[in-house]
């Protein structure tokens, strides 16, 4: 028992103990060990716990080699062309006829010439045939590509004059400025340096393709930056000395933390997969414009065949002019604001006063031969002259007073400090908009009931022996105007406004 207590003592005194130390200090002592077995063992200064001016020289050989790739890279203009020319060298002549196909100012000039269902067409087709040739070896090999592009790009921004200023405090980052002169310096001052180096330059891999970038690289600048044997040479050195670990224990010791691990910073860019869906949202676009426009035709056509002029506006707050204030804020429109309208016009204007006699002559004069058809007319006329009053409501909900109106107002005011209440008032417009729809639809369907009978009606009116209504001659004496005429016209208003309905749904 004697003897251990003798021996411990010896061996405090003698330094060969670690009993006293910490788990932290015996890792240091180990790592320190590692040092100084390290082929790079001279980049360290065991005894004063410095990097060597030999550190430094190396950093500033390597900010050499890449300065002039450095100021090239330093221009945006410059690197968003060559992220363009990276993806330009994996088209072939197929792809880039395709893409000049889908560019929106071709397709313009195609609307002029091209039916806009058959260019519709066309596009979707173009969209697909792009997709199928971009296939999945091209968008990866673009991708490896760029991201060689993100790695040095890493590499050559890294803050080597902040570094190589701790080596010599009167370093200049000037082509004019005379040979450093690097002095020792204490590890701990580098290691957050040497850290962050680290984190980028386990990226950068001999064993990429390289020269492929280069050359990419020389096209977008006009002039060759670095050499290829250079820049291999450069690499092989750096991920020699990366490889030693040297640098990871340099800031184990240096920032006193032994079990510092390096989390590489590797670049992981889809431009492949970002150009692709790029063009394809503008082809999309394209579609969009020549379906809003082909409707916006067609529905100003059914507007003259039903209205024949004159104000069409009828509602106050649910329409297309105060939806405006959502869609300029990137907020949920008034998606059926323009229907609604036209509906409220419609069965206010037309069915609730100019059709209103005609179906009084037709159901309470008519001598109906299946009494189910009349019912069937009478029911849907009975069901669209409860809708105004589900109009109203919807539009008066809206009103500054209304319960949605404040609400929304409220919201609005605040949505630009706010951006939550950009769901809020999504949420509120997205529940109108079903009701409005809702509106429509069952709008549309009573309609389309009535539309069908006036057509039967019409065909049974000219029938020598009528099997609908038996009684024409006798419905035609009490009307202002000849029922037959009367029926064909208001069957061809139904017509036009139950497709405008349809259209004003989509």
């Amino acid at each position: 028992m004697a003897e251990d207590i003798v021996g411990k003592m010896i061996n405090f005194f003698s330094g060969d103990s670690t009993e006293h130390l910490s788990d932290k200090e015996i890792i240091l002592r180990q790592r320190l060990k590692e040092i100084g077995e390290n082929k790079y063992s001279k980049f360290f200064r065991h005894k004063t716990e410095e990097a060597d001016p030999s550190l430094g020289h190396f950093f500033y050989s390597l900010y050499k080699i890449i300065m002039p790739t450095r100021a090239f890279m330093k221009d945006i203009a410059k690197l968003t062309r060559l992220r363009q020319i990276v993806l330009e060298a994996f088209m072939d002549q197929q792809i880039i006829e395709m893409v000049k196909q889908l560019n929106p100012a071709a397709i313009e000039e195609q609307v002029k010439k091209v039916p806009p269902a058959e260019l519709t067409k066309q596009i979707r087709q173009n969209i697909d045939q792009l997709s199928q040739m971009f296939d999945t070896n091209r968008i990866n090999g673009i991708n490896r590509c760029y991201n060689l592009v993100v790695a040095i790009f890493q590499l050559v921004n890294f803050d080597y004059p902040s570094l190589l200023k701790k080596f010599d405090p009167n370093f200049t980052d000037s082509p004019y400025g005379n040979e450093p002169k690097f002095a020792a310096v204490k590890a701990a001052n580098i290691a957050k340096d040497l850290a962050e180096f680290l984190t980028i330059a386990q990226a950068v891999s001999p064993d990429n393709d390289w020269k492929s970038l280069l050359r990419l690289l020389k096209i977008c600048a006009g002039e060759e930056l670095i050499s290829e044997i250079q820049f291999a040479q450069m690499l092989t050195g750096l991920r020699d000395i990366i490889n030693s670990k040297i640098l990871l224990l340099i800031v184990q010791y240096g920032s006193k933390n032994p079990v510092w691990i390096c989390k590489p910073r590797i670049p992981d860019e889809h431009i492949a997969e970002a150009w692709m869906e790029a063009r394809t949202i503008k082809a999309q676009e394209s579609i969009s414009r020549i379906s809003t426009n082909e409707k916006n035709k067609q529905i100003n056509i059914l507007l003259k065949e039903i209205f024949y002029g004159g104000d069409l506006n009828r509602l106050d707050y649910y329409t297309v002019a105060k939806s405006d204030v959502l869609s300029k804020k990137d907020l949920t429109c008034f998606a059926y604001a323009e229907g609604l309208n036209y509906l409220s016009l419609y069965l206010s204007e037309y069915i609730q006063k100019e059709l209103q006699e005609l179906f009084d002559i037709l159901l309470i004069r008519g001598q109906w031969t299946n009494i189910n058809n009349s019912k069937e007319l009478s029911e849907a006329i009975h069901q669209l002259q409860e809708i105004p009053e589900n109009i109203s409501q919807v539009d008066a909900s809206l009103a500054d007073e209304g319960p949605e109106g404040s609400r929304l107002k409220a919201a609005l005011a605040r949505v630009d400090r706010d951006r939550a209440q950009a769901r809020y008032i999504n949420s509120i417009v997205e529940n109108i908009n079903e009701t409005a729809l809702e509106i429509l639809n069952n709008a549309a369907h009573h309609l389309a009931v009535i539309d069908k009978h006036m057509k039967n009606l019409v065909d049974d009116a000219q029938k020598k022996h009528p099997d609908l209504i038996i009684n024409w001659k006798e419905l035609n004496s009490v009307a202002k105007e000849p029922l037959l005429q009367k029926m064909a016209e208001e069957h061809l208003r139904l017509n036009s406004f139950v497709r405008l309905m349809q259209l004003c749904s989509q």
